[in-house]
């Protein structure tokens, strides 16, 4: 019995075992980017700082998932100054009525750029 097809079983073994590859590699390049934590902006030439609004506005954009909306409004306490270790504290405001509390904190600084890390704070 030569040329006979593959057993079907055999087949949809194959077929799902190369979207289950497929779906882990998908899953290893994409959730480390919705997820990113770090971000990089510019100091302001006038305050020599990372102003507030452009800590809320990248925040806004980090916590915004595909499917899910983000948050209606972030506010931060201060601007963020170009020394490594500084914070400044951020409240995210949901649109079901939820807060979520964040500290940034600045992890690089190179000449004008400053990298900063987000992080959630307990209630």
């Amino acid at each position: 019995m030569t040329g006979q097809p593959p057993p079907r079983r055999g087949l949809l073994l194959g077929l799902l075992t190369a979207l289950l590859a497929a779906g882990t590699v998908l899953l290893v390049l994409v959730v480390p980017a919705l997820y990113g934590r770090d971000a990089t902006s510019e100091v302001d030439d006038g305050t020599h700082t990372v102003p507030r609004s452009e800590i809320a506005r990248t925040l806004s954009g980090q916590l915004t998932l595909p499917f899910r909306s983000g948050p209606d409004a972030v506010h931060c306490s201060g601007d963020l100054r170009p020394v490594r270790s500084a914070a400044v504290r951020c409240t995210a405001h949901f649109p079901i009525g939820r807060y979520r509390h964040l500290t940034v904190e600045v992890t690089r600084v190179h000449d004008n750029k400053v990298t900063y890390r987000r992080r959630s704070v307990p209630h």
